[in-house]
């Protein structure tokens, strides 16, 4: 498909005469393309669903979302995982708390649905069914894109095929589960929003192109699947730190689409964004909020009343939830119940070195209670930053095991006595290598450059949010880092969409994928269909146990990392330059999207509990170890 054909699929459905749906449908997904990129991630994501819990921390959040639907906000009776020692449950006012109370309220509605289910019919026949309807509207979507008949004929019979399939392989599924299932579809929902956003963002710099393959890209190229089905935070910071990138464009745009065109609208809905995410963690909403105000209030055009009190006003409603929580948890509507909680005595240390002066304790000037409660977080927020740079420094082995290679390191990652199963960044996503392109970039552009003025371009905005906000995740947990069993460095799962974002900004992988967008997509197919079953049959004969599955991966993705780094310097995407670079990326995707499914399905099957029937079924029959 030609680049004219591929631009002419772009439908803009802003104007006048919409119907209601057609107008959700741009405010929530852009466009069609958007519809079908969410509902194909939405997809993949339940056939990688696992049916129970994959880290303890999960137990505090199903029972708090529990004992909310039965209407209490403290938790009194453990019905998920036996007891209430489990790892974010903490006590206020004499009851028992849990933590990321945003994601529980948020999740009732989708236990509603999981109830519903579960009384019309057989709780794993009704997902095999949603799932079905979710597919079927893939295809109805990409059928009117594309304007091709075969495709809704084939897909709608590959789609009861499968459905088929799952009724015949299914077995009664826990129905007393509601809760987790619940929480695990609200996730999935809010991560299937993430690559729609990086669509719309890219789609409005360089094209739907661009805006698809970086889609995709973030689908099939980071650890999107393996976190999307888990209840942590993880996939919910990615959705809105790519949120705010698009909200931080469009108030910068001039553009006359759009059912909303006021650019200080957009501006509000950026911080609104990140003060309903206090709601579910804080620290990182702090984080974020601290990076928007620096990009945006020195770089904007308006910064008149009119425009800071829609901030204002729309910041200060979004806020409501994450307030009226705190008082009802811990009786201080600033005092959340996960504020830095696991913040140790060095962080304290310099967050109190860092906070003298803002306190006034130290320069004699008295300022009241409530405004210190006020300034602590941002002082503790200081400390985190400040000790996690200071460890980079002073311990770049860290530095090292965390984002290029992990090994087993015994010393650091595997004390209790288990196998080491942790890939870097890197070998978590080996495509993040080619930003080194713009180290060639920037070095071409030397002599343009010059002091930026005060009002950045939309682009240039985008970019500073996107590198300032992935330092200061680094900083907020480098000194943490690394840990034992994260499989992908969870804690610093936003650093992908970003990556990738900044990826499709560097001029040499842009053209190459525009160019030769075919030898990307057969890169990326030879290496899943082909090479997924030839790695499969080697590590079923020559691996043993999951270890040395994990470093095998890792070695591969650093394999491709390598040249694809070295193409990334040279810069060019001209000719054979561009065709090799654009298979090298092909590669790279792939190679994480074998890690990626071989995880859900074999590494961590959970016991087979996946939960459609034929995803069960296949990781019965796939036994590699």
């Amino acid at each position: 498909m030609s680049s004219i054909e591929f631009a002419s699929l772009r439908r803009t459905d802003a104007g006048t005469g919409l119907s209601t749906w057609a107008r959700l449908r741009t405010v929530l997904f852009g466009d069609r393309i958007g519809l079908a990129i969410f509902l194909g991630s939405l997809c993949l994501f339940m056939l990688a669903w696992r049916t129970t819990v994959f880290i303890t921390d999960t137990y505090t959040i199903v029972n708090g979302l529990y004992a909310v639907s039965n209407g209490h906000i403290g938790i009194t009776e453990a019905v998920y995982g036996g007891n209430l020692d489990t790892p974010g449950m903490t006590s206020a006012g004499g009851r028992t708390i849990a933590r990321n109370y945003g994601a529980i309220v948020l999740s009732l509605p989708f236990l509603a649905l999981v109830e519903s289910l579960d009384a019309i019919t057989s709780l794993r026949i009704g997902i095999a069914a949603l799932w079905s309807i979710l597919a079927l509207g893939v295809v109805v979507q990409t059928r009117r894109v594309l304007d091709s008949d075969a495709i809704v004929w084939a897909g709608s019979v590959l789609v009861l095929v499968v459905f088929a399939a799952n009724v015949v392989f299914a077995t009664p599924l826990d129905d007393g589960a509601a809760h987790l299932y619940a929480l695990q579809l609200f996730h999935m929902t809010v991560a299937a929003f993430g690559p729609v956003v990086l669509y719309r963002l890219l789609r409005r710099i360089d094209g739907p192109r661009m805006g698809v393959l970086g889609a995709t890209v973030y689908v099939l190229g980071s650890p999107l699947v393996i976190w999307a089905t888990v209840p942590k935070r993880h996939v919910l910071t990615a959705t809105v730190a790519v949120g705010i990138m698009y909200f931080l464009y469009r108030s910068r745009a001039a553009e006359t689409d759009g059912l909303i065109r006021r650019p200080a609208v957009f501006r509000a809905f950026a911080y609104a964004l990140v003060m309903l995410y206090a709601w579910v963690h804080a620290p990182e909403a702090l984080l974020l909020c601290v990076v928007l105000a620096a990009v945006d209030l020195p770089t904007a055009a308006d910064n008149g009343p009119r425009a800071l009190a829609t901030i204002a006003a729309v910041s200060a409603l979004a806020l409501v939830p994450f307030l009226v929580t705190n008082e009802l948890l811990t009786g201080s509507v600033v005092t959340p119940s996960r504020l830095l909680r696991n913040a140790g005595p060095a962080v304290e240390s310099t967050a109190a070195s860092a906070g003298q002066s803002s306190s006034g304790r130290s320069s004699g000037i008295p300022i009241p209670d409530p405004v210190l409660s006020i300034l602590r977080p941002f002082t503790l927020l200081g400390g985190e930053l400040l000790l996690g740079f200071r460890t980079a420094f002073s311990q770049p082995e860290d530095v090292f095991l965390t984002f290029l290679r992990s090994g087993h390191a015994s010393g650091t990652l595997n004390n209790d006595n288990t196998e080491a199963v942790n890939l870097a960044i890197l070998e978590s996503a080996p495509i993040l290598a080619a930003t080194v392109g713009v180290l060639p970039a920037v070095w071409r552009r030397r002599e343009s450059l010059g002091l930026p003025s005060r009002v950045l371009s939309p682009t240039r905005v985008v970019d500073s949010f996107a590198v300032l906000a992935a330092l200061g995740v680094c900083g907020l947990y480098l000194s943490r880092l690394p840990l034992h069993a994260q499989v992908t460095v969870r804690y610093l799962f936003v650093l992908y969409p970003l990556g990738i974002y900044l990826l499709f900004r560097t001029p040499s992988v842009r053209d190459a994928l525009d160019q030769y967008l075919r030898s990307f997509a057969w890169a990326l197919a030879v290496t899943v269909l082909l090479g997924g079953q030839l790695l499969v049959v080697f590590v079923a004969l020559s691996v043993n146990g999951i270890g040395e599955a994990f470093q095998l991966h890792a070695l591969l993705a650093l394999g491709s990392a390598a040249p694809l780094a070295a193409w990334g310097l040279f810069g060019r995407s001209d000719g054979w330059f561009g065709r090799v670079g654009a298979g090298l990326f092909g590669v790279a995707t792939g190679l994480t999207t074998i890690f990626a499914w071989l995880t859900v399905v074999e590494y961590y099957a959970l016991g087979n509990a996946h939960a459609l029937p034929i995803v069960r079924y296949i990781g019965q029959l796939l036994e590699l170890f």
